[in-house]
């Protein structure tokens, strides 16, 4: 494993966690302080730039045994990207918890995936 491949996984794992703090946007401790909804503000930047490294790092990576948890991840990703076209032809409620679902299951599998290629 390269460093710059090392750099791009890391910089993932950031910006899904920083993609997760979007809900925190919305709370008493956001009203408070306002450093919070400047740092979750960017959701949507945050998340084309994680299909980038996402994809770059796989690019990186090679062949490993991770490889295949790794592309789910990345193509759930993608979808979940994808879907943010369709919004307004779903409803806001639906989007919505469609679009949550996914983003969990895409956590979900990034865990999966790290621990994978950790123990592997």
């Amino acid at each position: 494993m390269n460093i710059l491949e090392k750099i791009l996984a890391l910089a993932s794992v950031l910006l899904l966690i920083l993609c997760m703090l979007a809900p925190l946007k919305r709370t008493e401790l956001a009203q408070k302080h306002p450093w919070i909804r400047h740092v979750t503000g960017f959701h949507t930047a945050y998340g084309i730039v994680l299909l980038v490294t996402g994809l770059a790092h796989g690019i990186l990576a090679g062949s490993g045994p991770a490889m295949m948890t790794g592309k789910l991840a990345w193509m759930l990703l993608l979808i979940l990207t994808l879907l943010t076209l369709v919004r307004e032809k779903t409803g806001q409620a639906r989007w919505r918890k469609i679009h949550i679902a996914l983003a969990v299951a895409a956590c979900v599998l990034t865990v999966v995936h790290i621990i994978q290629a950790v123990i592997c």
